[in-house]
């Protein structure tokens, strides 16, 4: 019967990820020579080759492969054994990790947490305000046991549900050729100097799919780190840009800007929840999730 033990486990899927002994055996603390000696002894256990070395580093053979999947499922068990435990220790019920976008956060999230902290007052909360690539990350490296993001996850480690749907506007200064329109294309808004938030950003990614389907450019004139800061540049002329519908109207009543719907089916932001098995979870975190799927279907139109 073979034996393995955790620090194994952590150390090949380590290595595994970063394609590199030497940094593999960093994250988990261990010296080069001591992490060549521990996957040595985990071959000649494991009867196989797990890994190939190279010049270009390491990478898997089949047998590593199945080995990589299964020391994840232990490790992912592991981590939901330890938060169990550490609840109890602590007389408390759960200790719920949540990472979101900025729009998650501002438009529903404070709700959903209310009501379901009302219900549970004994879980405690962390969360944490971060884009879909840090978000994804997050989860799965085990910082976070809920991840809320815009668009695919990308991430054949995270399983994901769908989760809310958000109209996207176009936001332009008061006096514009295109604040009386009763709704715009993407086409009508490219044809503007734009000011945007970073690339990646859950706005500009689907104006940027616009302009490459129609064959066109954005001309962005500024970038903008918050909706505030965005929505003064676009209230100052510098252009004009593709914001939350909900977080945008709630500008328009102190700034002078006006909100254009636009009609494009692609100008909607999809939310999904994700985690690295829904299953695995702590049972306050699955009563998390589920509470977030009825808000959802609660607040959608009838």
């Amino acid at each position: 019967m073979n034996h393995f033990d955790l620090v194994d486990f952590r150390l090949f899927v380590q290595i595994a990820e970063v394609k590199s002994l030497r940094k593999g055996a960093a994250e988990v603390c261990l010296s080069a020579s001591a992490a060549s000696t521990r996957l040595a002894n985990l071959e000649a256990r494991s009867g196989t080759k797990l890994l190939m070395r190279s010049s270009t580093g390491m990478s898997l053979t089949v047998a590593g492969q199945a080995f990589l999947y299964h020391a994840r499922q232990i490790l992912d068990q592991i981590e939901t054994l330890n938060a169990d435990l550490e609840e109890y220790a602590q007389s408390m019920r759960g200790h719920l990790r949540i990472a979101a976008n900025p729009t998650a956060i501002k438009e529903y999230l404070p709700g959903s947490l209310r009501r379901f902290l009302a219900m549970r007052p004994e879980v405690r909360l962390d969360l944490g305000e971060l884009f879909t690539g840090e978000i994804v990350r997050s989860v799965a490296a085990g910082v976070s046991d809920i991840g809320i993001v815009t668009g695919d996850v990308g991430s054949d480690r995270l399983e994901s549900i769908p989760y809310r749907e958000i109209d996207l506007v176009l936001v332009v200064p008061l006096g514009h050729r295109l604040a009386d329109q009763e709704s715009v294309t993407f086409k009508q808004a490219l044809e503007n100097d734009f000011v945007v938030f970073p690339d990646g950003s859950p706005t500009y990614s689907p104006v940027m799919r616009a302009a490459e389907e129609l064959s066109m450019k954005m001309r962005v004139r500024a970038r903008a780190t918050t909706l505030d800061s965005m929505c003064g540049l676009i209230e100052a002329g510098i252009g004009v840009g593709v914001a939350p519908g909900p977080s945008a109207q709630r500008a328009a009543e102190t700034m002078a800007i006006k909100i254009v719907p636009i009609a494009d089916p692609g100008a909607k932001l999809a939310h999904q929840i994700c985690a690295r098995k829904f299953e695995s979870l702590p049972s306050f975190a699955r009563d998390f999730v589920a509470a977030l799927q009825q808000d959802n279907e609660r607040d959608q139109p009838r």
